[in-house]
């Protein structure tokens, strides 16, 4: 049953907000304590009930591409309890956001409000539902900033453009990989529109574009754990973009879903590394 809502909520990426959170408070303050702690538990949170709320209102499609990996389809988890349990952990966030500070609160909650528009109608509109998706992966380091500062420090904004970018790349793959099912919901996606080839070359130059910004911070000293970090995670993206302009095929896209994924991580792990 673990496994099921780890599935459902894909816990992993509430943990990468999590941490990313904790690491753009580090970059800021060039300091780590237990404190740190605290605001991340708000965001991680509300990506876990967006999640949940994503599969619900996504069992359609999920079912039409006979998405056993999906607990609601699988039948380990009722439809409705995601429903409730995603509405739970994402009204739970925002109240845990509430003493961190106006401005960290005022951005949980408005991203809040943001996932909840995004399953019911941003998801099925061209672009549209991806920017938003790829600005939720940037949002993070902005949140962590205003946790413990005013001021929005040059690096979290560079890193949050970073996310965006690489973030909008592995949107426009991941719906490549679901068109069958979106189209059997009923769904207009950009992929439909620009057609397989199209959107992995648009989502390619979004990438590239992501790798460049992240060379930014050689032009002054850095630690040498950040350029090593870097070129893994420019890798980790540029080695996707390689599967998917080979072959649209679905275990080539979730191949690159998978290294996009430890690509995002290695990534957060690498803007720390600006902090030392």
């Amino acid at each position: 049953m673990l496994k099921s809502w780890w599935k459902l909520t894909r816990a992993e990426h509430g943990l990468i907000v999590f941490l990313a959170v904790i690491v753009s408070q580090f970059v800021v303050t060039k300091t780590l304590t237990a404190a740190m702690i605290l605001p991340a538990i708000g965001p991680m949170l509300i990506t876990w009930g967006a999640f949940a709320w994503n599969d619900y209102f996504g069992y359609k499609s999920d079912k039409a591409l006979n998405r056993k990996d999906r607990p609601l389809v699988a039948g380990t988890i009722k439809p409705q309890v995601a429903l409730w349990a995603g509405s739970a952990l994402m009204l739970a966030g925002v109240a845990w956001t509430y003493s961190v500070g106006l401005t960290a609160f005022s951005i949980a909650a408005i991203y809040t409000v943001l996932s909840m528009a995004y399953d019911l109608f941003l998801k099925t509109r061209p672009l549209l539902g991806n920017a938003f998706i790829a600005s939720s992966m940037s949002i993070s380091f902005i949140y962590g900033n205003y946790a413990v500062s005013p001021v929005l420090h040059p690096y979290v904004l560079l890193y949050a453009g970073v996310a965006f970018l690489a973030g909008l790349g592995r949107e426009l793959v991941i719906t490549l990989r679901d068109v069958d099912g979106d189209k059997k919901a009923g769904a207009t996606t950009l992929p439909m529109l620009l057609g397989p080839r199209n959107t992995v070359v648009a989502a390619s130059v979004l990438i590239y574009g992501a790798a460049a910004l992240s060379l930014v911070p050689l032009l002054r000293p850095v630690s040498p754990i950040y350029i090593a970090l870097a070129i893994l995670t420019d890798a980790l993206f540029l080695v996707s973009t390689y599967f998917v302009l080979l072959s649209q095929k679905f275990e080539n896209l979730n191949t690159a879903r998978k290294l996009t994924l430890a690509g995002m991580l290695v990534g957060v792990l690498a803007f720390a590394a600006l902090g030392l």
